[in-house]
């Protein structure tokens, strides 16, 4: 009979190991203790060891930043004195106008016609084409000389207004002259006519070029000149025949007109449409005076007693009418706005100081 006995059997004892003894140190060697790892398999899954990182050294602590200084305010700025404030200029002249120009040359081309008329009257020249080569030679040497008082001087509207203005008062006093002179023939009248107009437009361009008037003083100066002349027409309407005392009249009326017009003209602030509408209120004015005083007359018949009264009636109002309607043409354009060249501004005195330091006073204005 068999037994089998199953079951654990210890080992048997084993004596214990003495300890390890520890060598004595020796002097200048550091003593090393020897590690003992227990044998282990081989496992090639397990993880290497990593090293473990060195430690960083600390940062040395930065000097904190001063706080910035609070910014100081700004000393208000300490207003300056008041100081005039400087008017503006007054607007300089117009654009240049290539129509007064030709109001210019027109003037003395009707010169030149007048002298070319002359040549023919005394020379007695009978052949067509001749005279009409000889007025048209006046009318482009007349022309050709006011062309070249345009391209010398500065021409505006005072100066042309001037010239003609001129030129026709110097034929009309020409004319004038007729019967003092004791001119009876073509050539004698053709040059008192001539000398006139000649004399007449020299002293107006000359005058325009000088008293730099405005537009509408020089319009002021020919209303004036027109009315002077109407004045003493219906004054002498009336006269069956034309004497000494009627001539001395209509010259009287017409340099009177011209002189007031000069004189008075200066010292006007009036615009060319202030101007242009009182011409043409006195001369509407003349027409109705002219018209009630025909109305108001009794008709005519063969006496000559009532012609003349119905005439110097009638005369007498358009003269009226025209005197009446200058004044209402002035009221109802006293509100217009004055010309701007006739504005004068104020001197104006404004302290400066130089690049260098200098100090001193500007002054402004019109002197």
């Amino acid at each position: 009979m068999s037994v089998v006995a199953t079951g654990c059997i210890p080992p048997p004892p084993q004596d214990p190991q003495p300890p390890m003894q520890q060598p004595a140190p020796v002097a200048g060697v550091t003593p090393t203790t020897p590690q003992t790892m227990p044998a282990q398999p081989a496992d090639p899954y397990a993880q290497q060891p990593q090293a473990y990182p060195q430690p960083q050294p600390y940062p040395q602590p930065q000097p904190q930043p001063q706080p910035y200084p609070q910014p100081q305010p700004y000393p208000q700025p300490q207003p300056y004195a008041q100081q005039p404030q400087p008017q503006p200029l007054p607007p300089g002249p117009p654009p240049h106008n290539h129509f007064h120009d030709g109001e210019v040359i027109l003037d003395f081309a009707t010169l030149g016609t007048l002298a070319s008329i002359d040549i023919l009257v005394r020379q007695d020249v009978t052949n067509g084409d001749a005279g009409t080569f000889i007025v048209l030679a006046g009318i482009a040497g007349g022309g050709g000389l006011g062309y070249l008082l345009t391209q010398k001087f500065p021409i505006d509207a005072s100066v042309a207004h001037a010239t003609t203005i001129g030129t026709i008062v110097g034929i009309a006093d020409g004319a004038l002259l007729i019967q003092p002179t004791g001119a009876n023939t073509g050539t004698s009248v053709l040059g008192l006519l001539l000398a006139g107009g000649a004399v007449g437009a020299a002293g107006g361009f000359i005058y325009g070029e000088n008293a730099e008037l405005t537009p509408g003083q020089a319009t002021f100066v020919t209303n004036m000149t027109v009315l002077g002349s109407l004045t003493a027409l219906n004054v002498i309407a009336a006269k069956d025949n034309f004497g000494g005392w009627e001539d001395a009249t209509l010259a009287i009326g017409i340099d009177g007109g011209l002189l007031a017009g000069v004189l008075i003209a200066p010292h006007l602030d009036w615009s060319a449409h202030r101007s242009g509408v009182v011409f043409a209120s006195a001369f509407v004015g003349a027409l109705v005076g002219g018209l009630v005083g025909g109305l108001a007359t009794k008709p005519t018949n063969d006496n000559n007693d009532d012609t003349n009264t119905s005439v110097t009636v009638t005369t007498a109002c358009a003269t009226a009418g025209m005197w009446g309607g200058l004044g209402l043409g002035i009221l109802m354009t006293k509100d217009d706005r004055p010309d701007p060249r006739t504005a004068a501004a104020p001197t104006t005195m404004v302290p400066f100081v130089g690049d260098r330091g200098q100090m001193g006073m500007a002054v402004g204005g019109t002197f």
